[in-house]
């Protein structure tokens, strides 16, 4: 019976010890939470600077979109074309109903242009007539008439900029970054 009991007691103490395989799966554990600690502030600076793009992107989208709104209020008619404070208005409001931490400013001109028919209408404002400089409020194309081989067309444009603050300012890099906005259309007749 003695015997009984001292082979019974020393399976147990043979069975309480972990196997090798164990053993190993402990360290491996181990291990894996020190790798996983060493590259979590690398983990932690990719996803914020993945955040920070990815808010630039949306800053230039919103921009943009403030602009092409500016100039299709400008473009409704001739009359429209000449409302400087309604196209710029245009675009600001654009612009308000998004969250860009910044103030955006439009500057909106207006111009009359020479197209030949060679599909450069409305490239503006570079060759035609800004009317933005004219006294009166209308837009006299008389000066670029006698040169016109081809029709007349009217176009405004809309250029918008804002300056935006990032979420994190990191060492060497600018505290401020800016983002234009530009659109041009051909007034409709």
């Amino acid at each position: 019976m003695k015997d009984l009991a001292a082979q019974q007691a020393k399976k147990v103490s043979v069975c309480s010890l972990p196997s090798s395989s164990a053993r190993r799966r402990m360290f491996e554990g181990g291990q894996s939470m020190i790798e996983f600690a060493l590259m979590l502030p690398f983990l932690m600076l990719l996803s914020i600077g993945i955040v920070e793009i990815g808010r630039a992107a949306y800053i230039s989208i919103v921009v943009t979109n403030g602009a092409t709104a500016g100039v299709e209020y400008g473009a409704q008619d001739v009359s429209t074309a000449s409302d400087y404070m309604s196209m710029q208005q245009s675009a600001a409001n654009d612009v308000a109903n998004n969250t860009i931490g910044g103030t955006m400013t439009a500057v909106a001109t207006w111009g009359c242009y020479c197209d030949t028919g060679s599909g450069t209408s409305c490239t503006y404002v570079s060759g035609g007539q800004d009317c933005n400089s004219t006294t009166g409020g209308s837009c006299s194309c008389a000066t670029i008439q006698a040169s016109c081989t081809g029709q007349i067309v009217e176009c405004v444009q809309v250029d918008t900029h804002v300056d935006f603050t990032p979420l994190f300012n990191w060492p060497g890099l600018p505290t401020t970054y800016q983002s234009n906005g530009h659109s041009v259309m051909r007034v409709r007749q």
